[in-house]
């Protein structure tokens, strides 16, 4: 052992002992930024949401006249000659976003027939109902509680478009803030440069900006729609199942960030010389990057979302138990995994062979979220102080290095048993014990906040390319050592090592990858989840066959050949 490797295991022992998880924060990035256990802020001091009609804008047509171009267009934009934007951002978002992108349709699905028919069954307009425009339309106050009752929907949420045209769905303003304070702040130069830029993600938020560089910021975004968000009224109940909303996706952040039709490119692109000129020590405060010799974008990202979708799950649990203990509805059956009930009967059965948390037969809860939030607090339980100091420059940024590794790992303890504990909640009494549920999943928001304070937090280089290596080592081992008998699981296994492979440059055979694909869909775009931009049927039917016919040793042998 070298004698530096002896200072290091040192000092990471007297951390040991004398830290109390002190999460270093550089760069002033905002707790509510950062930090998803801080409690909403007041309407008038939450800079995000418009303080009213004045101060919003919901859709930008404007946004297309620099946003709008092809590559052509690009090269000859004043923007691109005068100010080098290009290499900024693509200058080509909102053409992306019209023409491939499915959020620019999510109104619009809603009166084709599958949705016209989920009217009938539900009794209510679709196009009309807060249940829905939540997530399919612009809420213009997000973040605010829906109101009771009846209440003026046309000032809550983008009822029109424009002249006979049907409101243009998620847009641009809708991920990235409503607020017109930003809008035309966010591209107005000064002296030959656009200063905008390199302002402090706090003063881009005070203007309205949502810091979508921000892995928990954005994560957060992406759930709240793609799992739900019981306090934002974004729900997909069982009662909507029923009369036919398509089963969503499992949620994998990084694979989502892949296979969507991209509208931007990541800061350690080079297309984007930009970020490559910004000083190491201003690049996690302002962007929320690291070098990619230092760290891997993406599996910092992974981390990120896995937690953060673990996350929504157990706070959709809680509102739904805490609804039961004051008489209401107990536990939502789409809290559960679906196919507990919705599956062809087997014998041999991947699902006896898995085992059950309570009596068999009972609706356990999704595996996937909490296998993959598993395998990352395993990563972080593990993750080797030196290794994380090795790409740190001098004494300080390797000091700051060793305690948050240390932090992290002490942070990530203790996930198995709170899982545990939430998933025997659940099948404590058929649906759940609501009081059980409530303490258990109470226990399991507060194991994430803490992890993500880390994630979010730390400017040091968490995910090296030797950790990064590890978290894909620990996906493989979790596909390939048991019976992974949930087809979501399998999915988002799937997904994310793939996806983490690709960015290591590791290469992965095409007839390989061909039979992994054969027993699970390869990515959120591929069949059957694909959303083409034309009107077209939803898919329900090939995802129930894919699903009932998933069998986790195909699956298996599939993966360890992927290995090879």
């Amino acid at each position: 052992m070298t004698r530096f490797s002896q200072r290091v295991q040192l000092l990471a022992a007297l951390i040991l002992l004398t830290t109390t998880v002190i999460v270093s924060v550089r760069g002033g990035t905002s707790a509510n930024q950062t930090n998803p256990k801080s409690q909403p802020e007041p309407n008038n001091k939450n800079p995000l949401i418009p303080k009213g009609p004045d101060d919003l804008i919901s859709y930008s047509p404007a946004c297309v006249d620099c946003h709008g171009r092809t590559p052509d267009d690009v090269k000859n934009s004043r923007f691109t000659k005068d100010y080098r934007s290009d290499e900024f951002v693509l200058l080509t978002e909102s053409r992306t976003w019209e023409e491939s992108d499915p959020h620019s349709r999510s109104f619009k699905v809603l009166k084709e027939p599958l949705a016209r028919r989920m009217a009938e069954i539900l009794k209510y307009d679709v196009t009309k109902s807060a249940k829905c425009l939540t997530c399919h339309g612009i809420d213009k106050y997000a973040g605010l509680p829906l109101p009771e009752g009846d209440f003026d929907l046309a000032k809550r949420f983008e009822t029109v478009g424009t002249i006979d045209v049907d409101p243009p769905g998620v847009t641009c303003n809708v991920c990235h803030g409503l607020r017109k304070s930003w809008q035309s702040e966010h591209y107005n130069p000064v002296k030959g440069t656009i200063p905008w830029r390199t302002l402090a993600p706090d003063k881009k938020k005070e203007a309205g900006m949502r810091n979508l560089r921000h892995p928990v910021v954005k994560a957060q975004l992406c759930v709240s729609c793609h799992v739900g968000n019981a306090a934002e009224g974004k729900v997909v109940t069982h009662e909507m199942y029923a009369a036919g909303h398509p089963p969503l996706p499992p949620f994998e952040l990084t694979s989502y960030m892949e296979g969507e039709p991209k509208h931007w490119a990541y800061p350690t692109d080079p297309r984007l010389k930009f970020f490559a000129s910004v000083p190491a020590a201003d690049r996690w405060k302002l962007f929320h990057f690291n070098d990619a010799k230092d760290e891997s974008y993406l599996s910092r990202n992974f981390a990120v979302g896995a937690v953060v979708a673990l996350r929504a799950e157990a706070e959709l649990l809680l509102a739904d138990a805490k609804t039961a203990e004051n008489g209401g509805e107990g536990l939502d059956f789409a809290r559960f995994d679906c196919y507990a009930c919705h599956h062809d009967l087997k014998y041999p059965s991947d699902r006896q062979k898995r085992g059950y948390d309570g009596p068999p037969g009972r609706p356990t809860l999704r595996a996937a979220p909490g296998l993959i939030a598993g395998i990352v607090a395993k990563h972080g339980e593990g993750v080797e102080t030196t290794d994380l100091a090795k790409t740190a420059t001098g004494f300080h940024d390797k000091w700051i290095a060793l305690r948050e590794a240390v932090a992290l790992r002490k942070a990530a303890t203790g996930f198995h048993d709170k899982w545990l504990a939430l998933r025997k909640a659940a099948t404590a009494r058929p649906f759940g014990h609501p009081t059980k549920v409530k303490e258990a999943a109470m226990a399991v928001i507060d194991w994430c906040d803490n992890f993500l304070a880390i994630l979010g937090n730390s400017p040091s280089s968490l995910y090296t390319i030797e950790q990064a290596k590890r978290l894909r080592e620990l996906l493989a081992e979790a596909a390939t050592s048991a019976s992974i008998a949930d087809p979501e699981a399998a999915m988002l296994l799937a997904w994310g090592y793939t996806t983490l492979a690709r960015e290591a440059g590791v290469q992965l055979p095409a007839d390989r990858l061909k039979t992994l694909a054969d027993t699970v869909p390869l990515s959120v775009r591929a069949e059957p989840y694909t959303v083409e931009q034309k009107p077209a049927p939803i898919q329900f039917g090939t995802r129930m066959k894919m699903l009932s016919g998933y069998q986790a040793d195909p699956f298996r042998q599939a993966f360890e050949g992927l290995l090879k």
